[in-house]
């Protein structure tokens, strides 16, 4: 019996509502540190030298390009006008620092700072705005992560894992918003009012699945009479057309499919007559799916037809059973045949049918069942309370187990089954927030900082490496409260970097990072790459996934991802690459042939992903590394400058179309750092394909970069990159911090940040040290009860 529609919805209306939609923080701390009060901000007193040497060397050395609606970089500094107001843009004056220090700005063709002026202007921005006291007695900001939804990879991986069916309902569900580069950002994943009725839906359809227990066949009747059939074989003739079959050659007979719908005994009969011939009767044999189950004497006279049947055990499934005549005999002096005739076969079961296996799903959920002196409730009370622990990735309340037990109570009496009165209340824990948003605990005093309690560290620790839910040794040591004992944590990160679910890190940490998402929505020109397919996109990002899941498995130094002499290739991409010796669809670990390649820098994805459909694009090559190797991303182009011609149209190589581009005053300062980058990447075509000609020309992939330091094609610049080793791993540090915490970082984030460099070098900047270091970090274990400035 099915629950009414209306009755259905206002109960999970009401799941809703009582199971918290009006989210409280939970009142205890279990496992939880002691909270920590970290001194009241106070703000500084104003720096006469801001007004006295700070905003005249803006005056005169920047505000001539980073002024009015045209500020270079998007960036004005015109509004300054207090101290104050500078620290609140703390991020904006960490780009000037930068800049001023490396000699960028001022351009070299505007005035200059003196030395003095320089030194006091960069000292006076780290001392007075971005310098942070990371000394261990100081008690360090961590900063507060918004409360954060599941995005659609988070929940159908934590689908799969709480309720063990392994499909994909949130590909219904909108598209995640992207902030610092990641869809797991806490600030960006809104809800929007369609959400709701998505995962209503979605509720539905994974327990409909991981519920579906099905019900014991019914015992039925087959029956298949042989006037059905439309042509009668050539062994047997009608004496009576449209009423039976008269068979009289050996080995002839009648064969029909039939479904067996559960293991179990069945009941094969047919209906016969025979004459008697030679001094014998005929002799009928059933066989199913071609083995002979029993043979019959078959002895009823023709008119008065008999009925024999054999009962015997089957497998479930569709089966061809047949009844065949086994002893002609043809009496040539009386010219007689001895005569088999069948008017219907029949199948009749199951009986003692066997259950079929339960789905893992089932044995998954249905921790209890009722039985044995346990009744439907109390069941239902073990069910509901371990599928809500799991689910809310915490203890479960008394009172939330009560409000799950009503509906329950309210589903039974409507004469459900006890599977599906579940149904309505687990409906209610996968529409809670509790569920679908990971809720910590804020402190009670907004400055305080907390150390988060060991199931929320043991929550943010999973969906950091698994995109998923705790698995029951996490569960179980957080309720210990072991999970941060010395040893205890890094066996766990190792544990958990080694299990195939860490497989999520590089679907949605790598394939973010390295922006392999975006293979699926370009389109390379196929006139011009014409080995452009869905093939060699789909092998390419492969490829990138097993680089980055090798160095993980294999904890490999993360300076690998610049540099390395190995790859993973199937035949397709090794024909793109020229690597002989590779067959099949199946990626294997290769070593690379020469210097062309190595690392992710010049993987055909990165390459396919910085170029533009019709040619190479420097810049976006350049960019990328900037952004996602140096962590020193370019400031937005100007708006007012044009796009470079079609490759059709092009005079000389993209590169000496670059240097004239480059020679814009207005784009100089930029391009010196984003041109020679990509240039060092022109062997390879929009594609990554080898080349060594742009338009009939020889490439020339040399590059400078400010400063000074040369370097000649992708082997050198690889080099110049491993040379700036300190660079990446600040960078990939962030990124990684930036993922693990669902939060941008802010410059109070800088000794958390270095604390992951300096572990990583001291640890041969193995993976798993700097995953180590980043859930030891304050901003991953700790809270603060209000957003920091």
């Amino acid at each position: 019996m099915a629950l009414r529609p209306a009755l259905l919805l206002l109960c999970a209306a009401v799941a809703c509502a009582t199971v918290g939609w009006g989210v409280a923080a939970p009142d205890a701390n279990p496992n939880g540190q002691p909270v920590k009060a970290a001194p009241p901000a106070k703000e500084p007193a104003e720096d006469p030298a801001f007004k006295a040497k700070v905003l005249p060397f803006i005056k005169k050395y920047c505000l001539d390009c980073h002024s009015g609606e045209k500020a270079k970089g998007g960036l004005t500094l015109e509004g300054y006008v207090s101290e104050a107001h500078a620290r609140k843009d703390r991020k904006n004056w960490l780009a000037v620092q930068h800049v001023t220090a490396s000699g960028e700005m001022p351009p070299k063709n505007k005035p200059q700072p003196t030395k003095d002026e320089k030194e006091f202007f960069i000292n006076w921005i780290e001392n007075s705005l971005t310098k942070v006291d990371c000394s261990p007695s100081t008690v360090k900001d961590p900063g507060r992560v918004t409360i954060r939804r599941l995005n659609r990879a988070e929940y159908n991986n934590t689908i799969r894992d709480l309720c063990g069916v392994d499909f994909k309902p949130a590909e219904e569900f909108p598209a995640d918003d992207v902030g610092y580069g990641f869809d797991n950002i806490g600030d960006v994943l809104s809800f929007q009012p369609i959400l709701l009725e998505k995962y209503m839906a979605a509720a539905d359809k994974i327990l409909a699945a991981a519920l579906n227990i099905p019900e014991p066949p019914r015992r039925t009747t087959q029956g298949f009479r042989p006037q059905n059939i439309l042509t009668i074989p050539r062994s047997a003739k009608s004496r009576e057309p449209g009423i039976k079959i008269v068979f009289t050659s050996e080995g002839s007979g009648f064969l029909e499919k039939f479904n067996f719908p559960a293991e179990g005994e069945y009941v094969v009969r047919f209906k016969g007559w025979g004459t008697k011939v030679g001094g014998d009767f005929p002799s009928a044999t059933i066989r199913v799916d071609g083995k002979d189950v029993k043979t019959f004497t078959v002895d009823a006279e023709s008119g008065k037809a008999k009925v024999y049947e054999t009962r015997a055990k089957f497998p479930a499934g569709e089966k061809r059973v047949a009844v065949a005549f086994t002893n002609a005999f043809e009496d040539k002096e009386n010219k007689k045949s001895r005569e088999f005739g069948l008017e219907l076969i029949e199948i009749e079961g199951p009986f003692n049918p066997v259950a079929p296996p339960e789905a893992p799903s089932v044995k998954l959920l249905l921790v209890a069942r009722p039985g044995a002196g346990l009744e439907p409730r109390a069941a239902a009370e073990k069910v509901l309370g371990e599928f809500a622990r799991r689910a809310y990735r915490r203890p479960v309340k008394p009172d939330e187990l009560a409000r799950l037990l009503k509906l329950f109570d309210v589903a039974s009496k409507q004469g459900e089954a006890f599977h599906h009165a579940l149904k309505l209340p687990m409906k209610a824990v996968l529409v809670s927030p509790h569920f679908l948003y990971r809720i910590e605990e804020d402190p009670k005093n907004p400055n305080d900082v907390r150390t988060i309690n060991d199931f929320e560290f043991a929550t943010r620790l999973s969906y950091f490496l698994w995109s998923s839910m705790p698995d029951e040794e996490l569960f179980r040591l957080a309720a210990k409260g072991e999970l941060r004992k010395p040893g205890v944590l890094e066996a766990q990160v190792k544990r958990m970097l080694k299990d195939p679910k860490a497989r999520a890190l590089s679907e949605n940490f790598a394939g973010q990072w390295l922006q392999l998402r975006n293979l699926r929505t370009i389109s390379p020109d196929k006139g011009l790459f014409p080995a452009w397919d869905d093939a060699l996109r789909d092998a390419m990002a492969r490829e990138a996934e097993a680089f980055f899941e090798y160095v993980v498995q294999n904890d490999r130094p993360v300076l690998d991802f610049l540099d390395a002499d190995y790859t993973f290739v199937n035949e397709r991409l090794a024909k793109h690459y020229g690597i002989a010796g590779v067959t099949g669809s199946e990626f294997r670990k290769v070593k690379l042939p020469d210097t062309r390649r190595g690392g992710v820098i010049t993987m055909a994805s990165t390459m396919t992903i910085t170029s533009n459909p019709t040619r190479t694009s420097p810049v976006k090559r350049g960019k990328w590394i900037l952004e996602n190797v140096l962590g020193t991303p370019p400031p937005p182009p100007a708006p007012d400058v044009p796009e470079l011609p079609p490759v059709g149209q092009l005079r000389g190589t993209l590169r000496q179309q670059m240097e004239q581009h480059r020679a814009d005053p207005k784009c100089a300062v930029c391009h010196s750092k984003l041109d020679p980058l990509g240039f060092g990447l022109e062997n390879f075509d929009g594609i990554g394909g080898w080349r060594a000609q742009d338009n009939k020309k020889d490439i020339d992939a040399s590059g400078e970069l400010p400063g000074g330091l040369k370097f000649s094609g992708p082997a050198e610049l690889r080099k110049v990159l491993l040379g700036k080793s300190d660079q990446f791993r600040s960078c990939f540090a962030e990124k990684l911090l930036t993922f693990g915490l669902g939060r941008g970082l802010e410059y109070y984030d800088k000794c958390a940040l270095d604390d992951v460099v300096r572990a990583a070098k001291s640890n041969g900047d193995s993976f798993s040290s700097m995953v180590l270091a980043v859930v030891k970090s304050d901003p991953f274990q700790k809270r603060k009860g209000k957003r920091s400035d």
